[in-house]
This record gives structure tokens, sequence and C-alpha cells, in this order.
């Protein structure tokens, strides 16, 4: 680690203290641009956690190369995490300590790089600052050492690792930190690369999930939401269901979205699946529905199981110990009836699932396996409603232009108080209105 503009951690154990023979984790960083906020807050949070962490020794001989102690503390170290951040290349000490880990690497996850507030992608092309960095360093370096710290920039930036952006906030700043942690919690006694890929998912599960979009004026919305949320009766510790049912287009998702959003942060873990229907097709819809699920807990994309039972354990041992919502959008009964009640019979205490369906027997079939099956139908906008939502969309106001209104009221008639389809003859018809506007 570059040890310029050094700062004193009271958290960590003096320097006077007898270093260990060997560290769990060593930590590269460029100290200037992290130490301050993410480097202070990973430090103490390694050492609550018992993990033995290396950090700057007063005792180590300090100049533009790294010495034979540091290089000692680098092999002598179980897992490394690489905080790479905009002027990390820009210290020579930095890029020795790099090509040193690499040069120590025997596994794909011993090493985990931090790309704090750059792209993986500035480091594997050189771009930027990184670019700048050795453009520079070759007026005092022999090109043999540009190479090997070019070449250990293109292979840090291929490792699976975390990237945290400028605008991420303290809660993903605190994620990325809680995930190292984990990474390295039990090093000393286990070291498989399984148990380390299982914390990092069991992470993931805890992190608050982002609002799903939803269209800035809702009608009818708002009043669902509450009554749904009354039934749901979110304090009790009993498991149910509510299914919303109604046609397509008339609002289903929407509702669904607005409680999720409104709600999923009184739960210990929420999902939002959406499409179930379309994203299922396939010779094994079963499958693709677990994966599916297991994806968007696991906040990972393209989340793959090799069998359903497989899918089936994995799920089984995420929603039994969890008071989970999940929601489940837009679902039928011919292909998704008897997975339901599996994954319902999941549930731990206080858990509630939302299905969203145009099939209102899929609803029905579930009551006979499930005590509490509650059906939410969702209705058809009034005349009025529709009128307000028609205009809104389309002039940005509920009323309409005097030259426009029996054009609006005619084609509010015509959609029936269906919201998609109003938002869609919105689209159809704006050209046509501004010409005669």
């Amino acid at each position: 680690m570059d040890t310029t503009d050094n700062l004193k951690l009271t958290a960590l154990p003096s320097s006077s203290s007898s270093p260990p023979s060997s560290w769990d984790v060593f930590l590269s960083f460029y100290g200037k641009d992290t130490r301050r906020n993410f480097i202070a807050n990973l430090y103490f949070a390694l050492d609550q956690a018992g993990v033995q962490t290396f950090r700057d020794d007063p005792s180590l001989e300090k100049g533009e190369e790294i010495s034979k102690g540091l290089c000692n503390a680098i092999r002598s170290s179980k897992k490394f995490v690489v905080v790479i951040s905009e002027n990390y290349a820009r210290s020579p000490w930095c890029l020795d300590e790099l090509v040193e880990i690499l040069d120590c690497k025997r596994t794909e996850t011993q090493v985990v790089p931090v790309f704090y507030y750059v792209n993986p992608s500035d480091l594997r092309y050189l771009k930027g600052s990184f670019r700048e960095a050795l453009d520079f360093h070759k007026q005092s370096y022999p090109v043999t050492k540009i190479k090997k710290w070019r070449s250990a920039l293109a292979e840090i930036s291929d490792l699976s690792g975390s990237t945290l952006k400028k605008d991420a906030d303290e809660q993903y700043m605190n994620y990325i930190i809680r995930i190292t942690i984990l990474c390295f919690f039990l090093v000393k006694n286990r070291n498989e690369s399984d148990t380390i890929q299982e914390i990092v998912e069991n992470v993931a599960l805890q992190v608050s999930t982002k609002a799903l979009h939803l269209e800035e004026c809702l009608f009818g919305v708002d009043s669902a939401v509450e009554k749904m949320y009354k039934k749901l009766n979110i304090e009790s510790d009993n498991f149910c269901v509510i299914g919303i049912w109604g046609m397509g287009g008339i609002g289903k998702t929407t509702t669904a979205k607005s409680f999720f959003n409104k709600y999923s942060e009184d739960f210990d873990i929420s999902c939002f699946v959406e499409n179930v229907i379309q994203n299922s097709k396939g010779s094994n819809p079963l499958l693709s529905l677990l994966e599916q699920l297991l994806s968007e807990l696991h906040r990972r994309k393209d989340y793959k199981v090799p069998d359903v039972e497989r899918g089936k354990r994995l799920l089984k041992q995420i929603l039994s110990s969890k008071k989970a919502l999940v929601v489940l959008d837009d679902l039928e009964q011919s292909s998704h009836s008897e997975l339901l009640v599996w994954i319902c019979n999941l549930f731990s205490k206080g858990s509630r699932i939302i299905v969203t369906t145009r099939d209102v027997n899929l609803l029905y079939r579930l009551r006979v396996d499930i005590s509490k099956v509650y059906i939410h139908k969702v209705k058809e906008l009034s005349p009025e409603e529709s009128l307000e939502l028609f205009n809104y969309r389309a002039f940005r106001k509920t009323t309409p232009p005097e030259n426009l209104r029996e054009l609006s009221v005619k084609i509010v008639d015509y959609v029936e108080g269906l919201p998609l389809i109003s938002k869609h003859s919105v689209t159809l018809c704006l050209v046509g209105m501004n010409e005669i506007c």
C-alpha cells in the first residue's frame, strides 16, 4: 500500500504489538484516495470480526520500491483485497505491490478487487488516469517494469469483484465492506471456494431492493394498496397470500409494484419477479420460474441451477428462515399451480406472497392447500378517473384543451377503464392531437 499520508487507526492493534506469522487479509490501496472513508471503515470492521489484517507498519522501510518486509507480509497472507482507485497507478509502490500479490495468487478467489470510483475497463484498456500514470512512469522506469505493471492492471480487471460508483450511497458502501469481511471471516478454518460463494450470496440477500419503476400519475392504485395492506396485516406472524386478479392491462402489475415499493422494507428479504409466463417459456417452465426467483433473491442476473430439485433446495434454504415478501407477476394455473403451492409451504412466519394473474382459478386452486388466500379483484377505472388519467398522459394536466375535450371523451369511452390501453391510445393519438392544436 502507498504509505504517504499515513493515518493512525486506533481500532486496530497498535504497531508495537507483535505481528502474526501470517495474515488473514492483506489490503492494497492508495491512501490519499481511500484511506479516510472506505478503507478506514473496512479496517475497523475487519478488526471487529477478528480478522488479522495487514496494515501500515512504521518499522517497514519507506521508499519507492516495496521492502522485503512488505513482500514477506504479502507472501504470508491468505487472502487479498485490492482497492483500485483513480490514482492507484500513480504510485510505483502500489503497482509493485499488485505485481507481488498476483504472483502469489494461487486461486481465483484468493484476490478480491474493489473498483473504487473506477471502471474495470479503464484498467484493462489503460484509459484515463491509468494511461496517464504509466506514461509518466515511462520517464523513470525500464520498459520491462512498465510491461509488468500494465499486465497486472489488466489481470486484476478480469477478476470477479465489487464496483463502487461515485453515486453509491452509504448503504451500498457498507454492503461491499460486509461482503469483503464475510468472504474472509472463515479463512482460518474453511477455505473452499464454495463456502466463500455461499457467504457472499447470503449477504446479497440482505441488500435493500431498489424501488421499482412506476409512472408519475397513478389513479385508483393507492386505495387498492391500502386495502391489500389491511388484508395482509404485515405485523402479524401468520403467513398469507394475496392474489391480484383481473383482465390484461387493468393495472395488476402496477398495483403489485406500488405495494412492493411501499412495504418491502418491512421484510428481511424481498423480490419482485416480473412477467413469469413470458419468461418461463420453454421445455421446463418450473425450472425457469425457480431460476427467476433465485436470480432476484441473490441480486444476480441469469442465475442457473442444473435441475428443479436443486433449485427447490436452494430456495428452501432462503425462504424457510427469513420473513420474506415475494411477488410473482403474471402466473397461470396450467404451468405454475403445483409449484406455487410448494413455494407457499416454504415460507417462514410473517412472510407474504403476492401473485398477479388473469386466471382466478389459480387462486381458487391455491385455497384448497393454503388456509389464508385473499383475492383482490382490480376494477376498471371509473369514467372520471379514466378521463383524468388520459388527459394527464396526453397533456400533463387533468383537463384537456377545449378543442380536444370531445375527442378525449370518445377515446376514454373506447378504452373502457383499462389503464394500459389508455396509455397506448395516448401514444397513437398524440401526433394527430398536436396537429389539431
